[in-house]
């Protein structure tokens, strides 16, 4: 795996979680909106999209990815093109036809906000690493 194509990628990932929470505050700013749907944005679709396009040159010695859980992602199925808005129906909508759930809506903008935090982290000790490895290659 070349780790600067998965530079490339992670900015991308967190270009569109950051996209995802705006579209949740939105959500939740609209609470008492009448009959007002949330949306959301199909974040996995993209996440395959943007790995195609980064790595459709991978070389084919590289190990499986290891599923331990059967929602977690398949790397090696290409998705759809493109970010997929969608609406989040299957809530039961008010009186006045709103269907915002605000306890789904803050428990994913919780989920969303941990994965962002964790990309920016993981990116962050990616960057720690050259800079350890730049400065270490001056003192030879």
């Amino acid at each position: 795996m070349d780790f600067f194509k998965a530079f490339g990628l992670v900015y991308k990932a967190l270009d569109y979680r950051a996209l995802r929470q705006d579209m949740i505050a939105s959500n939740i700013a609209n609470v008492d909106t009448p009959f007002y749907r949330p949306k959301d944005l199909d974040f996995e679709s993209v996440l395959a999209k943007k790995k195609a396009e980064i790595f459709e040159n991978q070389s084919s010695k590289v190990l499986p990815l290891a599923h331990t859980n059967p929602r977690h992602l398949d790397f090696e199925n290409s998705a759809k093109d493109g970010a997929s808005l969608f609406f989040r129906d299957g809530h039961l909508a008010k009186n006045d036809g709103n269907s915002v759930d605000l306890d789904i809506e803050t428990s994913e903008m919780g989920k969303n906000s941990t994965m962002y935090l964790a990309l920016s982290s993981a990116l962050k000790k990616y960057r720690g690493v050259i800079n350890y490895a730049i400065d270490s290659s001056k003192n030879l």
